[in-house]
């Protein structure tokens, strides 16, 4: 019964993003290999994350090829699992209650067609209660070859009291010119515990990315979220949700950097369930060529609680175009919500003023770019901040051509 609904789904146009029409992408039959070692094409992609030790990696998927590490690292010494979803699902009966919870597969053609086709590809990763995690958990995707479609379900559960960070990496190697991308994320945090994600994505001109994700937070719990994507995109959409218990938190991060023709939707949406929860959703775009860039935030208070919204925008050319959409609404008396935006584009007075002591004018105004996108990476291990630091970098020089 299901199934057939879906096939129904799957002929509507998804109510926000381009619509795309998943006939033109060739499906693979998954597989699963227990090591990481199968694809030699690994070490050339992997830089383009700024990671270039592949020994990191506890789980990476080419195309419909998924590879883990069997724990034969630290993490397996604190009790860590971090396998294929599809193998967590055979193995372990507490993966089968957490699929499927938190986002629907009716949600729209994109959601239906990974629970028809995808096969449970993706990883599937849980911490223990009362574990502090002492290293980050990383994790790549990649599209390898034109046309292909990518199916990823990933399972986060970080148990009662527990601490992990995850790095997930999502890219397209130099060559690939068309492909679609459609990531499935569920993620819990337990009661206490606290769950840092950094997703970088890297794609091509002809890429269509479809991320749908929704975060589960108990209370006392705390959710960190920081989204980068600094690379062309045919579009990408995506509206993640976050739910927040009593007494926990979220804070979520994006860093925009759009190019090329590209269409870029993409915000954050948290529902502040529980009393004495709080957010902030920060998002920073810079929109060259003649990307357009939707800038979205939405913060629903349903209890005694507090939630603060910041979008900026900085235009660099007179091609593209950014639209910030935020909003907040209050369903309780006692709720204390806000939101600042702003758009705008480098400050001439600025510009002379670092011309004046010497820099060139594309050098002045990366300097100025890279002061914007700045973000406070506090809190975060050294390993993170680095890599995420070298990112925004990266894109800094980017934008401005040098």
């Amino acid at each position: 019964m299901l199934s057939s609904k879906l096939l129904e789904v799957i002929k509507k146009p998804a109510p926000i993003g381009p619509d795309i029409d998943l006939s033109k992408y060739e499906l693979g039959e998954p597989k699963i290999y227990s090591s990481l070692d199968v694809v030699d094409e690994l070490n050339n992609i992997t830089s383009k994350l700024g990671i270039e030790d592949t020994s990191k990696f506890s789980y990476i998927q080419i195309n419909e090829n998924a590879m883990y590490e069997a724990l034969r690292n630290v993490l397996g010494n604190y009790g860590v699992k971090v396998i294929p979803l599809k193998k967590a699902l055979e193995e372990l009966t507490y993966a089968k209650d957490l699929v499927w919870r938190l986002v629907s597969p009716e949600t729209d053609k994109y959601t239906a067609a990974t629970y028809l086709y995808g096969g449970e590809l993706g990883y599937f990763i849980y911490v223990p209660p009362h574990t502090r995690v002492p290293i980050p958990i990383y994790s790549c995707l990649a599209i390898t070859s034109n046309k292909k479609v990518q199916f990823a379900h990933n399972v986060v559960y970080v148990d009662e009291g527990s601490e992990a960070q995850v790095i997930t990496g999502c890219l397209v190697p130099h060559g690939v010119k068309e492909g679609l991308h459609i990531g499935i994320s569920e993620f819990y945090v337990g009661r206490g515990a606290k769950l840092t994600f950094a997703m970088i994505h890297s794609w091509a001109e002809g890429v269509h990315v479809r991320p749908r994700t929704t975060v589960d937070v108990a209370p006392g719990g705390e959710y960190v979220s920081y989204y980068v994507i600094y690379s062309p995109v045919a579009s990408l959409q995506t509206f993640p949700l976050t739910i927040l218990g009593s007494d926990s938190k979220t804070s979520t991060t994006s860093v925009i950097a759009g190019s090329g023709r590209g269409v870029y939707d993409v915000g954050s949406k948290v529902l502040l369930s529980g009393d004495n929860s709080s957010a902030e959703v920060i998002s920073k775009v810079v929109a060259t060529d003649s990307s357009e860039i939707y800038a979205r935030s939405d913060i629903i208070a349903e209890s005694v609680s507090k939630g603060h919204v910041e979008c900026l925008g900085l235009l660099l050319s007179p091609n593209s175009k950014i639209s910030s959409i935020p909003s907040i609404t209050s369903k309780k008396p006692g709720a204390i919500l806000s939101h600042e935006a702003a758009i705008g584009v480098i400050a001439e007075e600025e510009l002379e003023y670092l011309m004046s002591k010497g820099f060139k004018e594309d050098e002045a105004k990366s300097v100025l770019v890279r002061g914007f996108i700045d973000i406070d990476l506090r809190g975060l291990p050294p390993t993170i901040r680095y890599e995420i630091e070298k990112i925004l970098d990266t894109i800094a020089r980017n934008v401005v051509g040098i």
